[in-house]
């Protein structure tokens, strides 16, 4: 850990001279230190993207190019997968804006100086104490230290009342017994005002994710033993990139409903979006074993073949899928190229390469 942090860290350890022109040098020399440490620090961040195991691999591929990621969509990715500190984050956005000021002609003021150190030196911070990245686990088969057990038998030593205590017990039972009424009107009531889960169905096919993240996140509470509040979840937090997030709602959907396929089919496309096809393609076999008409799960698995470098195993797998995944792929397909100057033909973009299916 300590050689990756001096590997990130290197871009800003080469500046030792202009980090000592912070507090010493004349205005000219100050206003030249702070160009080159703000430099110096997003280099050191894009490096620290560059070698986060839980960024999907197409993302580490463009994150040393800032024609490729722009320095803002730099700090969003950061800060979406909790590498860097929201201090640290503000603290370089507005030594960039700084820094552009500079180049632009304007002298260093002595926030524009306090801003670059306090930059270097909460990167070196920040990298000194946090702990290794890992890649993130499969829900599915991690779900061990999460799991809530359900329906354990009673402990038969202390299910029997002693003998002295029968009218506690008898009053005791009545009163779960009216407990149970109560609470069973009260869910009935709250059922009729919520409508289970096609509220925030509602809300998600309307594009609302906060809104229906808000009512999914109640209904697990009030329902922790249904799987599919967690598997929607799960589905806004990969949409939004936040991976960690959607791990978390997997493995207590899971603790609930091992064998319930949408949450294998959920937990392959995470495994795709952050860059572990093969992983995933264990994942959508999983779910098709449970329900083998899953056209998200079918599409999946097709995907996640293609793109582990099965290319023949994905053409086998769509050859036996549902007449709406062969369909669904199919539209993914660039048209044939229309002859050029043929009168009456209208020209469409094909699809970008590489196109996702939308099954999910």
């Amino acid at each position: 850990m300590n050689d990756d942090r001096e590997s990130i860290l290197k871009p800003l350890r080469s500046t030792a001279e202009s980090l000592s022109a912070l507090r010493t040098g004349d205005a000219p020399a100050k206003a030249r230190a702070v160009v080159r440490v703000a430099g110096a620090a997003e280099t050191s961040l894009r490096r620290l993207l560059r070698d986060d195991p839980t960024a999907p691999v197409e993302l580490r591929l463009r994150a040393l190019s800032a024609d490729d990621l722009s320095t803002d969509e730099l700090l969003a990715e950061l800060r979406q997968r909790d590498r860097i500190p929201m201090e640290v984050a503000a603290a370089f956005h507005e030594l960039t804006a700084a820094a552009r000021r500079i180049g632009a002609g304007d002298e260093a003021t002595p926030r524009d100086c306090e801003l670059a150190l306090g930059v270097a030196d909460g990167l070196d911070r920040h990298l000194a104490f946090r702990q290794a990245p890992r890649p993130l686990e499969d829900p599915a088969l991690s779900r061990e230290d999460t799991l809530i057990a359900h329906g354990q038998p009673e402990d038969p030593v202390h299910s029997v009342p002693s003998p002295g205590r029968r009218p506690w017990g008898l009053i005791a039972a009545g009163a779960l017994v009216l407990a149970l009424l109560v609470g069973g009107a009260l869910w009935l009531t709250t059922f009729r005002r919520d409508g289970g889960l096609a509220h925030g169905e509602e809300l998600y096919r309307g594009g609302q994710n906060a809104a229906a993240e808000t009512e999914f996140r109640a209904y697990a509470e009030r329902h922790p033993d249904e799987a599919m509040p967690h598997v929607y979840l799960a589905r806004i937090a990969r949409q939004g990139k936040r991976f960690p997030d959607a791990v978390r709602e997997l493995k207590a959907g899971f603790a609930a409903s091992p064998q319930e396929p949408r949450l294998h089919t959920e937990a392959g496309w995470l495994l795709l979006d952050t860059g572990r096809p093969a992983d995933a393609v264990a994942r959508f076999r999983a779910a098709l074993s449970y329900d083998n008409k899953s056209v998200s799960a079918w599409g999946g698995l097709v995907r996640a073949l293609r793109e582990s470098g099965h290319p023949d195993q994905a053409e086998r797998a769509l050859s036996v899928a549902p007449a709406e995944v062969r369909s669904a792929l199919a539209s993914l397909q660039p048209a044939p190229a229309p002859v050029a100057g043929a009168p009456g033909t209208v020209t469409a973009p094909p699809p970008a390469a590489g196109a996702p299916a939308t099954f999910p």
